[in-house]
């Protein structure tokens, strides 16, 4: 579900108007809502946030305009033209069809056109992040509502399996009852009236990623335990400062939940897995109120304690050389050559699937690339990926360190085919996935504990 916001708009008339908008609004949806309630039109006007005109066929969360932002209706400099739009409708094998359509067309007259009305319930179509799925929806949502006016656009077509789309629902479901302790706990940490105002509010912010990275670092230790058949563990307080949070959040690790993450079945080498990403998104997550984010005279002062402090070590910082520089950036490669053995990737499909696997941190993107090869419908089809924001295409020859794809990292995938249908049945739980990152994670700090005990013990063998 689309989280809904706020945008204020000036009208000439000298009246603000409240627009409640979602990630997929567009700028000429919020003009035209405006313009019907004050009687203009919307051909003459456009929306000005500060000096900047925006693009009526923008969407808003493509904008960088925040919550509750101050837009203004201004006159068009030029009359805006409307022409017919070339769009591409992108099948999964690959294939593209090409067709030109008016802005009032709706999409499911798109697919007629192209010979691909026959089953409207089981299609899906992609645009800019945006799923529109359903005879209904089809039918009703224009390419003009997509804030496609002229020029073109690539629509990706989805075939979505109703078992397939209930066995992802199910797995959704199940997600967000295994969270919901946390996000409980979460809330009584908020409501705690031992803590002072100041320290609730300025790291509650980071709670919630906090609260999930010790949950995954439990249930590992829960999977090495003897013990794991314990119903609640408490996890032990190391400082001061973490005790509060530590002692508020209980964590359930049975054996049943330890058998899964032992069965894990691996879709061929480095610990290959797939998972969707819409489970993920589907998650219920609790969203801080708007007040939230207002800044106070307490949250000023840490700001301006740590600028100060960091225009201090920046004025105290010795003159380095070329050289010099050269050899610290040297240092911190080695420190994480020693400190990471594996580097996660995962690579991010256009339909939402992430297929996962481990990689040495000296190998270079070309593997990635042959990785990805084992599991496309077409293994010779020519494909890039990159990173983002901003993009930047990766260079097969770097290697993973070199490109800042370690210890972990997000790539995307851009090209004609997809992965094959039987990779995608064989989805796991995105629980499990990252119970299985945590166990990684967690074996090689184990590693690191052992190579210094070893050193510990040859440097008292060698003073003896």
């Amino acid at each position: 579900m689309a989280t809904k916001r706020n945008v204020m708009v000036l009208a000439p008339n000298g009246r603000r108007q409240n627009v409640q908008v979602t990630l997929n609004t567009t700028i000429l949806q919020i003009l035209e809502e405006v313009c019907k309630k004050h009687g203009y039109n919307t051909d003459d006007y456009d929306l000005k946030h500060f000096n900047h005109i925006l693009d009526p066929n923008a969407i808003f969360r493509f904008t960088g305009l925040a919550n509750n932002a101050q837009l203004e209706m201004v006159p068009c400099k030029k009359t805006r033209s409307t022409s017919n739009v070339v769009i591409g409708i992108q099948l999964e094998n690959g294939e593209r069809l090409m067709g030109e359509f008016t802005p009032n067309v709706s999409l499911a007259e798109v697919l007629k056109n192209v010979n691909l009305d026959q089953d409207l319930e089981k299609i899906t179509l992609v645009y800019m992040h945006c799923e529109i799925s359903g005879i209904e929806t089809l039918k009703n949502t224009t390419l003009k509502s997509l804030g496609l006016n002229n020029g073109k656009a690539i629509l990706r077509v989805i075939h979505k399996n109703p078992e397939n789309t209930h066995t992802i629902a199910s797995t959704i479901t199940e997600t967000s009852k295994n969270n919901e302790n946390v996000n409980i706990n979460k809330q009584s940490y908020k409501n705690d009236p031992s803590l002072p105002t100041n320290t609730k509010k300025t790291s509650d912010s980071v709670t919630f990623s906090k609260t999930k990275t010790h949950e995954l670092k439990k249930l590992e230790e829960c999977s090495q335990s003897t013990q794991g058949e314990k119903e609640n563990i408490m996890l032990p307080s190391t400082s001061k400062d973490d005790s509060v949070e530590k002692q508020s959040l209980v964590y359930s690790c049975n054996k049943r939940e330890i058998d899964d993450l032992n069965n894990v079945e691996f879709l061929g080498e480095r610990n290959a897995l797939v998972f969707n990403q819409a489970s993920i998104q589907g998650t219920f997550r609790d969203e801080m109120p708007d007040d939230f984010y207002d800044l106070t005279v307490d949250d000023a002062k840490i700001l301006l304690r740590d600028a100060k402090r960091y225009r201090k070590q920046l004025e105290e910082a010795p003159l380095l050389t070329n050289v010099q520089r050269k050899l610290n950036q040297e240092k911190e490669t080695l420190n994480q050559l020693h400190k990471y053995r594996y580097t996660i990737i995962r690579i991010q499909f256009p339909d939402e699937f992430v297929l996962q696997g481990l990689f040495r941190p000296m190998e270079r993107v070309q593997a990635i690339k042959d990785f990805i090869k084992n599991y496309l419908v077409d293994a010779n089809s020519d494909f890039i990926i990159f990173t983002t924001p901003p993009k930047r295409i990766l260079n097969p020859k770097s290697h993973l360190i070199d490109e800042d794809l370690v210890p972990c990292a997000i790539i995307h995938y851009s090209g004609p085919s997809t992965l094959k249908l039987d990779i995608k049945q064989k989805f796991t739980d995105p629980k499990k996935v990252e119970m299985q990152v945590a166990k990684i994670r967690m074996s090689m700090i184990n590693k690191d504990k052992n190579a210094i005990n070893e050193d510990m013990k040859t440097n008292d063998t060698n003073d003896l």
